[in-house]
C-alpha cells in the first residue's frame, strides 16, 4: 500500500508544487489549508506521516499537533518560513521529528519523509504496540482502536489481525495461518480464516470503510486501506 501523507499548507502554489513532486515519486497526498480540516481529514482517513505548516488560518501548526499528537502517532514535519531558533524548539518539543525551514529543495524534503517513515515502520512493528495509519494495537492489553474508537474482537480475530499488520503488506498465506495459529496443515478446502477475515473486515469498516481484509485467490490473506477500494470478491 502507497504510503499516505497529509500536507497541512494554506499557500496553495506552493503545496500544489509539492503535492505534484510527491505524487510523482509513488505517493498518496491529501492536502489541505487549515488545522480544522486537517484535524477532520485526520478523524476520517489514515495517514502515514504529516507535513505541517505553521502560519495557518485560524489554529496555527503548533496549536494542531498538540491537539491530536495523542491521536496521530506518526512522524510529523514542520514545514515552515518561522526561522528563530525559539520556534524551531517549539516544533521539536511538541514532538516533531524535523521542522525544515522555507525555501526547501523538495528533494531535502523527500529524502526526510523517506527516512522517517521507515524509521516509523520499524516501530511500529516492534514491542507490545502496533500501529498502522489510524488503527493501533496493544498487544499487551489485547486491545484494538480505529481512529480513536475502541474494537471489540475475538481472540482469534486479535490474533489474525496481529499476523496481518505485523506482516503489512505483504500476503499472508493460508497455509501459514493455519500451521501457527490452528497448529495443522491447511487442507485446500477449510475456509476458517475466510469466516475470521470476513468478520474481521466488517468491525474494522464499521467505524473506517476504508480498510480492508482482502482474500487474495490461492495466496492468502492482507490488510490495505484505500479510499477508492473495492470490496473483495
Amino acid at each position: 500500500m502507497t504510503a499516505h501523507i497529509l500536507l497541512i499548507e494554506d499557500d496553495l502554489e506552493l503545496a500544489r508544487l509539492v503535492e505534484d513532486f510527491l505524487r510523482h515519486e509513488g505517493f498518496q497526498v491529501t492536502q489541505c489549508g487549515n488545522a480544522l480540516t486537517a484535524k477532520k481529514l485526520l478523524l476520517a482517513q489514515a495517514f502515514d506521516l504529516m507535513v505541517c505548516d505553521v502560519m495557518l488560518p485560524g489554529s496555527n501548526g503548533f496549536d494542531l499537533v498538540r491537539q491530536i499528537r495523542q491521536q496521530f502517532k506518526g512522524p510529523i514535519l514542520f514545514m515552515t518560513a518561522q526561522t528563530s531558533v525559539a520556534a524551531q524548539l517549539e516544533g521539536l518539543q511538541l514532538g516533531a521529528q524535523d521542522y525544515l525551514l522555507k525555501p526547501l529543495d523538495p528533494r531535502i524534503l523527500l529524502a526526510k519523509i523517506r527516512i522517517f517513515l521507515s524509521e516509523q515502520h520499524s516501530a511500529a512493528s516492534s514491542g507490545d504496540m502496533l500501529q498502522q495509519g489510524n488503527l493501533l494495537i496493544d498487544q499487551k492489553a489485547g486491545s484494538v482502536s480505529v481512529a480513536g474508537e475502541d474494537i471489540n474482537l475475538t481472540g482469534a480475530e486479535l490474533q489474525l489481525l496481529i499476523c496481518l499488520v505485523s506482516n503489512y503488506p505483504v500476503v499472508v498465506s493460508r497455509e501459514r495461518l493455519f500451521r501457527e495459529q490452528l497448529g495443522r496443515e491447511y487442507d485446500g478446502a477449510d475456509r476458517t480464516f475466510d469466516g475470521r477475515a470476513s468478520r474481521l473486515r466488517r468491525k474494522l469498516q464499521a467505524v473506517d470503510p476504508h480498510w480492508n481484509i482482502r482474500n487474495i485467490w490461492g495466496k492468502g490473506y492482507c490488510i490495505s486501506y484505500h479510499n477508492n477500494e473495492a470490496e473483495p470478491a
